[in-house]
């Protein structure tokens, strides 16, 4: 009846975490662009185009944030970092890079999927942009979970 690995239970912890912080992302970088389009008077609704993204970034955030996630807290965690801002830049700029990895693939499929080649066009660097705002509210929102989630309980 007890759990002897506690390895298992901590793992299905921080699966959830970064679950939450996919979704919590999602939302939040949703409002982002819906509240864009309705300033720039291309919606009339902020929350249709609120929906309207976070149809299409949700899956993005789950089903890439959260592995990328996963393989960048392992290099994080390989490295010896001299100062805890040294690691802050560098988990800054992989995830950056992973922004730019992802929007770059979804740049290829659209490509493949348009049957023409728009890898350089104005709209791949507007998705490249995309993917890199995309990729640094997931990490401050993790920022503010981990934060969260590692303050001492107060008795």
């Amino acid at each position: 009846m007890f759990i002897k690995n506690r390895r298992h239970l901590n793992g299905g912890k921080i699966m959830f975490r970064k679950f939450l912080t996919a979704i919590l992302s999602a939302v939040i970088f949703s409002f982002i662009l819906g509240l864009m389009t309705y300033l720039t008077y291309t919606s009339n609704s902020i929350w249709i185009s609120m929906g309207f993204f976070l149809l299409y970034s949700a899956p993005v955030y789950v089903i890439s944030g959260i592995p990328l996630s996963y393989l960048i807290d392992s290099v994080i965690k390989r490295i010896n970092f001299s100062s805890p801002l040294a690691r802050h830049y560098s988990r800054y700029g992989l995830f950056i890079l992973a922004g730019i990895v992802v929007a770059l693939i979804y740049t290829v499929i659209l490509t493949i999927v348009d049957e023409r080649f728009v890898f350089l066009s104005q709209a791949s660097w507007t998705y490249v942009i995309g993917g890199i705002i995309a990729a640094l509210v997931y990490y401050y929102v993790s920022l503010v979970m981990d934060r969260k989630n590692n303050k001492p309980d107060m008795v």
